[in-house]
C-alpha cells in the first residue's frame, strides 16, 4: 500500500517519528522524507533506516513555511510529528508553545493543501481532555485541557478537521496516551525509574502511586499511524491511541524492579507542584498533575487498531534497549 508513495514526517528523528520512518521503509515507501530542526531529535535514532537508501534528511523548522512548502512538492503522504512536548515549556513559555505547536500545524496544514497531499496524519494527546471527568475517556469526554501544550494540541486538531470539512484534505488526528518503548526521551516517569534502578538506586514515586496512566508501546503506535495512512476511513476525525488499560504509577515501578530482579523498594516523595524532589535533583512535580488519565479504544478498534504489547513486555522490551544504548539518556531530564 505505502510502495511507490513519498512519505514526509515532521520531527521524523523523534521518539515516535524515527519508528515511523523504520516502519515505512520496511513497507516499501519509495522514500521516506525526514524533516526536523534537531532540537530534540536524534540522528542516531536513523541510523537503520537510513541504510536503505531510501530515507532523505532535511533539516528544517515547521515554523519555515517556505522550506516546509518546498520539502512537501511532490510528497504522497505527510506525518506530522514534530511538537513541542513538554508541558513545563508550555507552561513557562506559552507562547513558544503556541507558535510550535498551532502556527507550526497550521504551517503543515497550508504546505499540504498547496501541495495536493492525498493524507495527512496529525499526532495529538490525550492531553486534549484535562483531568478526567469519567474514565475511560472516550472522544465524547470534554476537553478542558489544563496545560497549554493540550490547549494547542487541540488547535491543530481543529485546524485539521478544518481541512478536511472545508478544502477536502484528508486528515486524521490521533489522540496518543502515553507511548514508550525504545529511543524514549529521557525525563518522563518511565524513563526515571529504568534508570535509577539499573544504577542500583529506589525509584522515587510522587504522591502515593495510585495516579493511574495509559502507556502503549510504541510499535502499537506505529501500527496505528500505518491503519489510518492505508484506509481511507476516518477522514477529518479524531481517534485514542492507547492500550485501554490503567496501569498505577506503583505498580509501574514495581514491573521495573521485577524485571531488573531487584530487592529495592520505591521511595515517596511528596514535593509542591513545580518543586523539585528532595531525593532526584533535577526532577520537579508537574504542575496540574492528573490523577488519572486512561483512554477509551473503542472507536479506533472499529477501524481496525488493537494494541498488543502489555506494559509488562514493553517495559522488558525498553529495558533491554537500555542495557545497550545508555548514552542515550546521559543527559538531564526534559522537564
Amino acid at each position: 500500500m505505502l510502495s511507490n508513495k513519498r512519505i514526509l514526517i515532521t520531527g521524523g528523528a523523534g521518539f515516535i517519528g524515527s519508528h515511523l520512518v523504520d516502519r515505512f521503509v520496511k513497507e516499501g515507501a519509495e522514500e521516506v522524507i525526514v524533516y526536523d530542526n534537531f532540537c530534540t531529535g536524534n540522528r542516531e535514532n536513523l541510523k537503520d533506516a537510513e541504510k536503505s537508501g531510501r530515507v532523505t534528511i532535511i533539516e528544517g523548522d515547521i515554523l519555515d513555511y517556505d522550506l516546509l512548502k518546498r520539502s512537501i512538492e511532490g510528497v504522497d503522504l505527510v506525518s506530522h510529528h514534530a511538537a513541542e512536548l513538554e508541558v513545563f515549556t508550555g507552561i513557562e513559555d506559552p507562547t513558544h508553545d503556541l507558535r510550535t505547536n498551532i502556527e507550526g500545524t497550521l504551517n503543515v496544514v497550508k504546505a499540504c493543501l498547496e501541495n495536493d497531499v492525498l493524507k495527512l496524519i496529525y499526532a495529538s494527546s490525550g492531553g486534549v481532555y484535562g483531568p478526567a471527568k469519567y474514565l475511560p475517556e472516550d472522544e465524547e469526554h470534554p476537553t478542558i485541557p489544563q496545560w497549554p501544550y493540550g490547549v494547542s494540541k487541540l488547535a491543530g486538531e481543529r485546524y485539521c478537521t478544518m481541512a478536511s470539512q472545508l478544502y477536502g484534505l484528508p486528515t486524521v488526528s490521533l489522540r496518543y496516551s502515553i507511548v514508550y518503548g525504545p529511543r524514549e526521551w529521557y525525563g518522563r516517569v518511565l524513563t526515571l525509574f529504568i534508570k535509577r534502578v539499573s544504577e542500583g538506586l529506589p525509584p522515587v514515586i510522587f504522591g502515593d502511586g495510585l495516579q493511574t496512566r495509559d502507556y502503549v508501546y510504541i510499535s502499537d503506535a506505529v501500527d496505528a499511524n500505518l491503519i489510518f495512512m492505508k484506509k481511507r476511513k476516518g477522514d477529518g476525525d479524531y481517534f485514542n491511541i492507547g492500550s485501554g488499560v490503567g496501569t498505577s504509577i506503583k505498580e509501574l515501578a514495581e514491573i521495573v524492579l521485577k524485571t531488573y530482579e531487584s530487592d529495592l523498594r520505591p521511595i515517596y516523595d511528596d514535593p509542591k507542584p513545580g518543586t523539585a524532589s528532595k531525593y532526584q535533583k533535577g526532577r520537579r512535580r508537574l504542575i496540574g498533575e492528573l490523577r488519572d488519565f486512561v483512554l477509551d479504544i473503542k472507536k479506533a478498534s472499529k477501524i481496525g487498531f488493537s494494541p498488543k504489547i502489555s506494559v509488562d513486555k514493553g517495559v522488558r522490551e525498553e529495558i533491554e534497549w537500555y542495557s545497550t544504548n545508555k548514552k542515550f539518556w546521559d543527559y538531564p531530564p526534559r522537564v
